[in-house]
């Protein structure tokens, strides 16, 4: 059932030119959590450090986010939404949520437990990030 979810969630990211959701994930995540570092995004997306370095590379050239050196440790670089970036926000969780949408209904779910579902998801993606000890 995941991997269908998936390729649901894939084609609806393919009409508007995103190669896999994970790209959908990521620009979502520095929406919400604007002065992340690379390193955060790639462990709070579940992403490789080396996969991530391609996504952002990626997205950067497609003037969705820009990587702008860290004032305090010039080491770090963080991760900030352009303008265009910010205007595919509504899109892509759009693309997200009709995957899921589609899966709950082949999987029998009522109109809702699908809406109940969908809400919490809705919450979990949105929420910013918490620092952890």
């Amino acid at each position: 059932m995941l991997a269908r979810a998936k390729d649901l969630a894939t084609a609806h990211f393919a009409e508007i030119g995103f190669a896999s959701t994970k790209e959908g994930t990521v620009l979502e995540f520095v929406a919400n959590n604007p002065t992340a570092s690379q390193k955060e995004i790639a462990d709070e997306t579940g992403t490789n450090p080396s996969i991530l370095v391609s996504v952002l590379d990626d997205l950067t050239a497609r003037g969705l986010l820009v990587r702008e050196r860290s004032t305090v440790d010039r080491r770090r670089y963080h991760v900030r939404l352009t303008e265009a970036g910010e205007g595919l926000r509504e899109r892509i969780r759009k693309c997200h949520f009709a995957g899921n949408e589609e899966m709950l209904a082949e999987a029998g779910f009522s109109s809702e437990e699908a809406q109940t579902l969908v809400t919490l998801l809705d919450k979990l993606v949105t929420r910013p990030s918490q620092k952890r000890s």
